[in-house]
């Protein structure tokens, strides 16, 4: 590809990440060029705009299988402050749900409740579920057939990950058959009703 080609390839590259409201793979940035711009030539073009960015205000950033353009995480606190962002609230409860989703996936309720120790309450899931963050993706064959949850798409782009291979290491988790054995237990003797109104704390959601 001769310098004016990729020039303007680049170009159209940059213009469409910036347009775009997620992050925009390999495969959908084709789809929109055409078939006649090859792959290596979109690889070749993306790492153009990543260099050109790398000591700029904003970066170009890999999220979720694709691209998208993120302000500087050096510059978050002037932002936030710029549009009086608040850090979004997520209660410990939400957030320790949420990371046993994440590590375990698929995972049904009563294996979080297992794992917890205390019932999860509806509304968390719902609000879990309304951020995008998990979603059912089947149903366990057990009896009763609970839902399985995992993480969803909006999961990787609001925490900044390009897959889930870039979760940090876990500290560790039980294996299935004591969560298994937690969760029969918990059936043949249920204990009380615990609350999951634990202590809120700050989450700054990353997505720039």
């Amino acid at each position: 590809m001769n310098s004016d080609t990729l020039q303007q390839l680049t170009s159209q590259i940059e213009a469409m990440i910036l347009a775009s409201d997620e992050p925009l793979s390999l495969q959908k940035l084709r789809s929109l060029l055409g078939d006649e711009i090859q792959s290596s030539d979109i690889r070749e073009a993306i790492t153009e705009l990543e260099a050109h960015y790398q000591s700029r205000g904003i970066r170009l950033q890999k999220a979720a299988g694709g691209w998208q353009f993120r302000t500087a995480p050096e510059h978050a606190e002037l932002i936030h402050s710029m549009w009086e962002i608040r850090p979004q609230r997520l209660s410990r409860s939400a957030l320790e749900t949420l990371a046993i989703i994440a590590y375990r996936q698929p995972t049904t309720r009563a294996e979080i409740e297992a794992l917890r120790g205390v019932k999860v309450s509806s509304q968390m899931v719902a609000t879990l579920q309304e951020r995008g963050w998990i979603k059912v993706i089947g149903r366990k064959d057990v009896p009763g057939r609970p839902h399985l949850y995992g993480t969803g798409k909006q999961f990787l782009i609001d925490f900044g990950l390009e897959s889930l291979k870039d979760l940090p290491e876990s500290a560790q988790l039980m294996d299935e058959d004591e969560i298994q054995q937690m969760v029969m237990k918990n059936i043949e003797q249920p204990g009380p009703d615990n609350s999951d109104s634990d202590q809120t704390v700050a989450v700054e959601n990353e997505a720039s």
